[in-house]
């Protein structure tokens, strides 16, 4: 015998499909499916929070009652009324002249729009424009009366101030006629 090579008699070639390596794809897909998730997660945790604050609730058909010495100068306080069905919100601030005013927390750009007002830094700010929203009344309100908050009518005493939510209900069917 000599040092010659032994051959085959069939020549074994190889060939390689996608699918002939196919843990290595699903090992692939697994890493990738997990970095985007991470890459997600780390997106929503440090993107823009719509609200600062969260809206208080009141019982269904239940009136607003809160003592004025609650309300701090420029403090946004948001709640949520509900009647026959119906969710309004809206806001009960004082400003720096110690002036209360209430109104609902949408004006009548956001009630018809996909983008919904949101809270910022003690401020409405509107969903179309993003800039701050006064009520009707308010010293500095805009001068483009979409972006202005409807003012609610209520009572004031020393001691309470007080809002109806049949007058919030109210306010709410006039932004919805209007437009």
């Amino acid at each position: 015998m000599g040092h010659a090579r032994i051959k085959p008699k069939h020549a074994v070639t190889r060939q390689h499909h996608w699918y002939s390596h196919w843990p290595l794809w699903v090992l692939f897909g697994v890493f990738a499916a997990l970095i985007s998730i991470s890459f997600i997660q780390m997106y929503r945790s440090e993107g823009p929070q719509k609200s600062d604050i969260q809206a208080v609730v009141l019982a269904a058909g239940q009136d607003l009652h809160i003592d004025p010495a609650e309300l701090k100068p420029t403090e946004l306080h948001l709640f949520e009324g509900s009647a026959s069905g119906q969710k309004v919100k809206f806001i009960v601030r004082r400003t720096q002249d110690n002036v209360v005013h209430v109104s609902l927390a949408t004006c009548r750009a956001c009630y018809r729009s996909k983008n919904p007002h949101y809270v910022q830094k003690n401020e409405m700010m509107c969903g179309e424009c993003n800039m701050p929203m006064r009520s009707e009344s308010e010293k500095g309100a805009p001068g483009d009366t979409r972006c202005t908050l409807p003012e609610i009518p209520h009572t004031e005493t020393a001691h309470d101030i007080t809002v109806l939510i049949r007058d919030v209900l109210a306010q709410t069917a006039k932004v919805s006629r209007k437009g």
